[in-house]
C-alpha cells in the first residue's frame, strides 16, 4: 500500500511459470494492450493530465475485464479511485474501491480486498472524517490476515491516533515498524520512523526524535524522495532547537530549504525560512 509506493501504477500482471525454470510465456495480445494502455495512464497521470490518465486506465480495465483477469481489474480500478480523486470526484473514488471489497461474481484476495479498504480510510482521513477512517481501517485489518501490507495498516491507525495521544500513536508505530522491517517494505518503514519521531517530539524527547528522524531519513534519501527529505530534515532541526542546539538547528533548516528548492516546494520552504527566521536573535 499508501500507499507510495505508488503501487498503483505498477503493472500487476503476474504470469503463471509452467515449469521448474521454465521461461513464462509470451504475453497474449490483450495483456500487452493492457499494459500499453496502463503505461499510457502512468505517464499521463505524472505529467498532470488526469483526464487521459482516466480514459487510458478505463480502457486497460476494459481489457482485463474482457478476458477476467482479476489481478489485472483489481490494479486498474485502484488506479482509477486515484484519479478519480484527483479529478475532484470522491463518489466515483469510493466506488471504484466498493467493486473491489464487494465484488460481483469475481474473488479478490483478501490481501486486495484489504488495499482497497485501507485506501477508503486514507480518503476520509484526508477529507476530515476520522469515524469513517477508523471503520476503513479496522475492515481493512480484518480482511488483512498477515499480509504484506499490515504495516502500512498499523501506520494509519498511529496517523490516526497522532497527535491527541502520542504514547499510543509511539505504540501503534513501534508495531508498524517491526511489521514493515519483517517484509522488507523501506518506504512504510520510514513512515513508521517518522510517526516514531513525532510522538517523541510531542513527548519532549528530542534526543530520540532526532534519531528516529535520522533513520527516516537514510531510508527517504535511498528512496529518493524529496519531499520526505524535507520533512526529516525539518523533524531534526526542530528537536535541536529545542534543545538550545541554535546552529546546529539552521543547518538542518537550511538544509530542508535546498531540498525544497530544488524541486520548487515554495510551501517547504517557507516553512523552513520561517524556522530560520525564529532562531534569529
Amino acid at each position: 500500500m499508501q500507499r507510495s509506493r505508488l503501487l498503483m501504477f505498477v503493472v500487476l500482471m503476474a504470469l503463471t511459470v509452467t515449469g521448474c525454470g521454465s521461461n513464462p510465456p509470451a504475453p497474449s495480445p490483450q495483456q500487452e494492450a493492457a499494459i500499453q494502455f496502463n503505461q499510457r495512464g502512468a505517464t499521463a497521470f505524472r505529467q498532470g493530465d488526469y483526464r487521459a490518465a482516466l480514459a487510458a486506465y478505463q480502457q486497460s480495465l476494459a481489457i482485463h475485464q474482457s478476458v477476467e483477469n482479476v489481478e489485472g481489474i483489481a490494479t486498474e480500478l485502484m488506479n482509477l479511485a486515484v484519479v478519480h480523486r484527483r479529478l475532484g470526484d470522491a463518489t466515483a473514488a469510493h466506488t471504484a474501491l466498493d467493486q473491489i471489497i464487494n465484488p460481483s461474481g469475481l474473488s479478490f484476495t483478501s490481501e486486495r480486498r484489504a488495499e482497497a479498504a485501507y485506501r477508503k480510510a486514507s480518503f476520509y482521513l484526508e477529507d476530515g472524517n476520522p469515524n469513517e477512517a477508523r471503520s476503513w481501517a479496522d475492515k481493512a485489518l480484518g480482511f488483512c490476515q498477515a499480509c504484506r501490507t499490515e504495516g502500512s495498516l498499523v501506520n494509519l491507525l498511529a496517523r490516526m491516533s497522532a497527535p491527541a495521544n502520542p504514547e499510543n500513536t509511539l505504540r501503534l508505530a513501534q508495531r508498524a515498524l517491526a511489521l514493515n522491517r519483517k517484509v522488507g517494505d523501506k518506504i512504510e518503514e520510514a513512515n513508521s520512523l517518522r510517526l516514531m519521531a513525532d510522538a517523541s517530539f510531542a513527548r519532549d524527547d528530542f534526543n530520540s526524535t532526532q534519531q528516529f528522524y535520522a533513520d527516516a531519513l537514510s531510508l527517504d534519501k535511498e528512496a529518493g524522495s524529496v519531499t520526505k527529505i524535507a520533512l526529516d530534515l525539518m523533524g531534526i532541526g526542530r528537536s535541536l532547537a529545542r534543545l538550545g542546539k541554535r546552529t546546529e538547528a539552521a543547518d538542518f533548516f537550511q538544509r530542508a530549504y535546498s531540498v525544497s528548492e530544488g524541486v520548487g516546494d515554495t510551501k517547504a520552504m517557507d516553512a523552513a525560512a520561517a524556522e530560520m527566521k525564529r532562531l534569529t536573535p
